[in-house]
Parts: C-alpha cells; structure tokens; sequence
C-alpha cells in the first residue's frame, strides 16, 4: 500500500524510505562484488563495475547514515526494529547466485530469526560479507552461510574457500572493521577464524 507523505511523520517516512531502498541497493553491491569475482572480464567492464559497487556503498553509507540520525532524534538509542535474519540472507544469496559461478550453501533453522541489528544495516552486513567471501572463494570456491541460535544469541557464519587471511589481493576485504563496529554496538561480537577448507570464517554473535 502506498505511503501516506501528508499523515506519517517526517522521521517515520524516511526511516521507511531507508528500508525499502536497502535491499534493492544491498542487491547492486552483492551483484557487483560477485561479478567482479570472475577474473576474466575486460578490465573496461572491471572499471565499470567497480565505479557501480563504489556508488552503491555510497548509496549504503547514506541510507544507513539517515537510519543512525533518526534513530537518535527520536530517542531510540540502539533499539531498532528487529530484523528477520533468515528472509534477508535468502535475499542477499538470491542476488549473489545471479552473477556468481562458485556454490553457496545455506543452513538456517525453519521460520524467521530475529536480531537487534536495523534490517538496513543487517542487509550491509551481509552483503559486504558475502562480497569478501565470494571473491576471496574466487569464480569456482565455495561459500557456506549458517545461522543459528546458540547461548541466546542469534549466530551468523559466513565460510569461504579461499586462501585465507593474509592471502587476498588488497582492495578484496571490504568493510570488515565497519561490520565489527555496527555488531559490537548492538551487544553483539565478531569472530575471525580459519575455517574447514583453509579459507576464512566470520562469526557474528547478534542478541
């Protein structure tokens, strides 16, 4: 149904513009990131995508940026709308699996899962973690998505076959220090270890 402007409220309005604007942009940053996976395109497609995935991370940094300030002008604090973990790694997979030659594998409880994260950050987290393990895992790796509950908390785990850490071309990590800063400031903690295959393994805790 569409949007009253005229009878919601100015911070209720554009906090509903951030959340159906993030996944459509979440979608041009998994779907750039991925195809620059493939190390045979031309370096002229390569500098086009990359111009397009900068300016979905700036479209990102703005939506998440608008959410931040309304939250604190209306006195939330960091208490956001809970987001549906499972509904939004389907989605950003979904994206990735468009462009992607390599295999995601996904293992996720029935039914939703809810997290403290905003669903407009929720969706940059896992699209820039995606976008790492996806090129780390290179055009024919692997990439394996787990969510589940563990300690009361929501557990999110994202494995690549890649090299592992130390060993990815520099430019190829993107926003991990950002990803930390967002889950630490909802109570939550970040966990980097080596995972099965000798690739890396991002461990979100989200309460």
């Amino acid at each position: 149904m569409p949007t009253d402007v005229h009878r919601t409220d100015p911070g209720q309005l554009l906090s509903q513009i951030c959340d159906e604007l993030s996944e459509p942009v979440a979608s041009m940053q998994v779907t750039a990131a991925t195809a620059l996976a493939d190390p045979g395109i031309e370096s002229r497609v390569r500098r086009r995508l990359e111009q397009i995935e900068e300016q979905a991370e700036w479209l990102a940094t703005m939506i998440y940026d608008c959410v931040g300030a309304e939250c604190q002008e209306a006195g939330k604090g960091t208490s956001n709308p809970q987001a549906n973990l499972v509904g939004i790694v389907d989605e950003a997979v979904a994206a990735c699996r468009l462009t992607w030659l390599g295999h995601v594998r996904v293992t996720s409880p029935p039914g939703p899962v809810p997290c403290a994260l905003h669903p407009v950050v929720l969706r940059r987290v896992i699209s820039n973690l995606l976008s790492n393990a996806m090129r780390a895992a290179g055009p024919s790796g692997s990439v394996t998505v787990e969510v589940n509950r563990s300690q009361g908390m929501t557990v999110l785990m994202v494995e690549d076959s890649g090299p592992g850490f130390g060993m990815i071309p520099q430019g190829y990590g993107i926003g991990l220090a950002e990803i930390a800063r967002n889950v630490i400031s909802c109570g939550g903690k970040l966990e980097c270890s080596r995972g099965e295959h000798g690739g890396a393994r991002i461990s979100l805790w989200l309460p």
